[in-house]
């Protein structure tokens, strides 16, 4: 062969060599080609890659990549928002909610340390969700203790009229004993001047006390008590309970049902709901606010159903059906506040 001719057939070659083979660019934004980054957990994609399995950028999509902490991936088949999740070996069963940022599980499980993790559970330990339940077998027997007024108080079998701590023991495991001492026509300051001595000898520790009241301390037929020494009273119960290594659940007033149009207008009670929010602050207990929850009900059923869950067509006071409905608030209130004592609800 001519010395032109090799030097031809070498040219063809390397041209071939450099133009005909696959990219392995690692920075490709779509496609298969490049290297999976790593992710932290997931069920698959790479933190490199938007679009392939390879590539550059935080993911969408991708499928590739290892992973340290779960089963490969921020979430899903590759992406950070969405996807199946994946066991963290640092926290929670990770189910189908994704991840954002690939920190967080999905919905599920029991994290490995730190509780149980839930939707959006972290993968530190899962305190954010409310997937999986305690094992209640091994919580101890408590008492609920409550304090309050009329819409709280027990009432006689063969009365339509009944108080909503007179229904709150069914939302409870067996664990959990109430002793309702509610007292009609009590405000703050008679009650603790009172059965609160008596519901007082009977706080254990371990247990929880209820403390709601603002409808009597508002008005004028049992009251007044200014919102400030309604406060002061609280937060000296709240003392008394702590002693006892109780812990109190200050909580605020079921609603009046004092309508403006089609809502239900809180002025009266707002400086006593306050004022028990405050107690909580300084005291640094979880406040039941189910004041708050109740409007939201009442709001959304509208009048005349709210109405029909009154006792006799009375503001304040509830039929069983009522009763049950503000119980059911407050019961579910604890798990939107994170207190320990939502572990006993069924």
């Amino acid at each position: 062969m001519s010395r032109t001719c090799r030097i031809f057939v070498s040219f063809v070659i390397a041209g071939c060599v450099a133009g005909c083979s696959p990219s392995a660019d690692p920075e490709s934004p779509a496609g298969t080609g490049g290297k999976g980054g790593t992710a932290p957990s997931g069920s698959g994609g790479a933190i490199t890659n938007p679009q392939g399995s390879g590539g550059m950028a935080t993911p969408a999509t991708g499928t590739g990549g290892s992973d340290i902490s779960g089963s490969g991936g921020t979430s899903g088949s590759g992406g950070t928002t969405t996807g199946s999740g994946g066991a963290t070996s640092t926290g929670g069963d990770a189910g189908t909610g994704g991840a954002a940022g690939g920190r967080e599980g999905g919905t599920g499980g029991a994290g490995a340390r730190g509780g149980g993790a839930g939707q959006g559970a972290t993968a530190s330990g899962g305190n954010t969700g409310g997937g999986g339940k305690p094992d209640q077998g091994s919580l101890p027997a408590i008492t609920i203790h409550m304090a309050g007024d009329s819409t709280m108080s027990n009432y006689a079998a063969s009365s339509t009229q009944e108080g909503w701590g007179q229904e709150f023991g069914q939302f409870f495991i067996s664990k959990v004993a109430i002793n309702n001492q509610a007292q009609g026509g009590a405000n703050i300051q008679a009650f603790s001047g009172s059965r609160w001595k008596t519901l007082m000898n009977s706080v254990k520790a371990g247990d929880y006390v209820f403390v709601a009241f603002g409808i009597n301390d508002s008005g004028t037929a049992h009251g007044p008590v200014s919102p400030q020494a309604f406060q002061s009273i609280m937060e000296t119960m709240a003392d008394e309970v702590a002693a006892k290594k109780a812990t109190m659940i200050p909580t605020t007033s079921s609603p009046l049902q004092i309508w403006s149009g089609a809502t239900i207008n809180n002025t009266r009670l707002q400086p006593y709901c306050d004022a028990t929010k405050a107690v909580g602050m300084r005291k640094t207990l979880l406040v039941d606010d189910l004041n708050a929850r109740g409007v939201e009900y009442y709001n959304m059923i509208g009048m005349s159903a709210a109405n029909a869950i009154t006792y006799q067509g009375d503001k304040a006071h509830f039929n069983k059906q009522g009763a049950t409905e503000m119980a059911r608030l407050a019961s579910q209130e604890l798990k939107r506040i994170n207190s320990p004592l939502a572990a006993y609800l069924k």
